[in-house]
Parts: C-alpha cells; sequence; structure tokens
C-alpha cells in the first residue's frame, strides 16, 4: 500500500491502471461501491502481467475547507485513516495532492492533460455521478468523458447509491455529518457500515479525572467535523505504542466540559479495566452510542455521581458487542 503525497513520487506501477477520483471522506458505503466497481474494470482490462492497479487521488485540505477557511470544520476521516480504509476495501495507492491556490487555479483541460494522462496515464477513470474539477469547478463528467474519447482512457460514471428498500438519500459525507451533529449515532454508522472514528495523539490534560477516580486520555478534536456534544459509549483500539493493537470499552465526554470552564473542544475517554501510560500515543476512538448531553455540574460529589452512572449506562450499551 502506498499514501504518496506529490506526484513525482508515483511508482510505475501506479500508471496505466483504474483512476479513482474523490474526496473519500468517511469512505462510506456510497464510496465502498465506487471501489467495487473500479476493482471490476480493472480485472476487465487486459494486461500482459498483473491486473492494472486501483489507485485513488484525493485532495487535502479537502477544497471546501480551502475556499471558507474559517467554517466549522467538516473532516471525517484524516489522511491516514482514508488511505487504510481505501486500501481495505480494493485500492492499491492513494495520492492526496495539495489543494492549494495552484490546483484551485488549475483549469479543467490541464487537469485532465496534465493530472489524468500525463501522471497517471490512465486507462480508466471512475467518478462520481456529479463529479465537477477544475477552476470554477468548470469540469464536468461529460467533458472528462468526450476528453477520454479523445485521448484514450473510459470514463466510468458511478450513480449515487442508496440503502436499500428504505427509499432514503443517498449515502454521503454530509447526511453523515449532519446525523454526527444530531448525535443519531446508529442513523451514521449504518451509513458508514462502521462506527465514526476519531483518531488523535493523547495529550498530557490537566488529570482531573485522576482527582475523582476516573482518568481519562484526553485527545484533541483538531480539524474534525464536531458531533453533539455529550457522553458516548465508544470503543478504543490503540494504535502505536506499548499496547499497539489491542482494544477497549469506554465512555467518552465529548465537549467543552462546561464545568471546568474549558474553552476548546475536546474527547475525554475513560478507558474500561484499562491501567497504562499512553501519553503520547495515537487512539481510535468509535462512537457507539449516544448517552446523554453534555451537563454542567456545580458541586464534584455530583459530578462523580453522574459519571458513575454513565458508565454503567455504556457497559450496558456495549454488553451486546
Amino acid at each position: 500500500m502506498g499514501l504518496f503525497r506529490d506526484l513525482s513520487q508515483l511508482p510505475e506501477t501506479a500508471k496505466g491502471g483504474v483512476l479513482v477520483i474523490g474526496n473519500f471522506d468517511g469512505v462510506h458505503k456510497g464510496h465502498q461501491a465506487v471501489l467495487s466497481r473500479a476493482l471490476e474494470k480493472a480485472q476487465a482490462l487486459d494486461s500482459d502481467t498483473a491486473t492494472p492497479e486501483v489507485t485513488v487521488l484525493v485532495f487535502d485540505p479537502h477544497p471546501r475547507q480551502y475556499f471558507a477557511p474559517h467554517a466549522p470544520p467538516l473532516r471525517l476521516t484524516r489522511l491516514e485513516t482514508r488511505a487504510r480504509l481505501l486500501e481495505q476495501y480494493g485500492a492499491t495507492n492513494v495520492v492526496a495532492l495539495t489543494f492549494d491556490k495552484d490546483m484551485a487555479e488549475m483549469s479543467a483541460e490541464d487537469f485532465i492533460q496534465k493530472i489524468i494522462s500525463e501522471s497517471f496515464e490512465a486507462r480508466a477513470v471512475c467518478i462520481g455521478h456529479d463529479f465537477h474539477f477544475g477552476k470554477n469547478r468548470a469540469g464536468t463528467p461529460d467533458m472528462l468523458k468526450t476528453a477520454g474519447e479523445e485521448a484514450g482512457f473510459e470514463v466510468l460514471f458511478i450513480a449515487a447509491v442508496s440503502p436499500e428498500n428504505t427509499g432514503e438519500r443517498p449515502y454521503s459525507s454530509t447526511a453523515i455529518r449532519e446525523c454526527l451533529t444530531r448525535g443519531e449515532i446508529a442513523q451514521a454508522t449504518r451509513l458508514l457500515g462502521d462506527y465514526w472514528r476519531l483518531e488523535a495523539v493523547v495529550d498530557q490534560g490537566d488529570q482531573r479525572g485522576r482527582t475523582i477516580n476516573f482518568p481519562t486520555a484526553n485527545l484533541s478534536l483538531q480539524d474534525y467535523h464536531l458531533p453533539l456534544f455529550g457522553v458516548y459509549a465508544v470503543t478504543i483500539e490503540m494504535l502505536d505504542g506499548a499496547f499497539a493493537g489491542q482494544k477497549y470499552t469506554g465512555v467518552a465526554n465529548l465537549g467543552i466540559r462546561p464545568s471546568f470552564e474549558t474553552e476548546a473542544p475536546r474527547l475525554e475517554v475513560f478507558i474500561f479495566d484499562f491501567d497504562g501510560d499512553i501519553y503520547g500515543d495515537t487512539l481510535s476512538v468509535g462512537l457507539v452510542d449516544f448517552i446523554r448531553p453534555e451537563q454542567q455540574f456545580d458541586k464534584l460529589d455530583a459530578l462523580k455521581a453522574q459519571i458513575a452512572r454513565d458508565v454503567q449506562s455504556a457497559r450496558e450499551v456495549l454488553a451486546s458487542l
């Protein structure tokens, strides 16, 4: 698997195959359908050697974040997480091009010639039905199809995918963000095909949890989209450090901790049945269920009693996993 940040790093094996273009934030079930179709196409391409590779091209930061830098964060998955999930669903390479002024100013014609044809030498390009590209989003699916006919690459349009037999709106990153904002965790999980996970490094924090016998791992929310503030039942996987690969369950508070007048939102995770030093380690925390909204407590004893109830509620939710 390769995650590349520059086209000059691209291996020769990534050329001449199927190029999939999109942002793939969340790698939800709709994205998974796109990858499945790309894999089918790669296997159908004639080749004298191995099956042509499937390469996914994404942009970082998200173009919407570039054009509106002061808008609320919208990221569902960090780049490394996306790359790992895309590999899981069939991609061989993930290329993350920096979306900056030069990229924003690149014409649709130059994008086709310089990126698709020259850099990737793509034999097939797989895009969503509403994909637009180039300066001012001037490049359309029809334009790309015409260019492909002239340049010798096939263009596959992937229609929007909706949950089966429900009549609901198609799978989308926007729909998942809306569910998280409302605290509708079960629905977000259904759209993603897995729990929504936040991955971050454990900060030192102020260690107040230790004083009330509920030590927590403190994680910055960075530029993640913010779910509804409150308490959640969670799963935890240690991604690196001394406990790498180990999985736990727990309860977490996501928000500003109004009882302690904290300014920046953060995720504080109390890991069940765990005692170890994980400062500086990276955790993947999956939201399983929303327990209650965040609230302020005037007295420490009241806070401790509520946390104990939250722990019990989370254990009951997680017992069925």
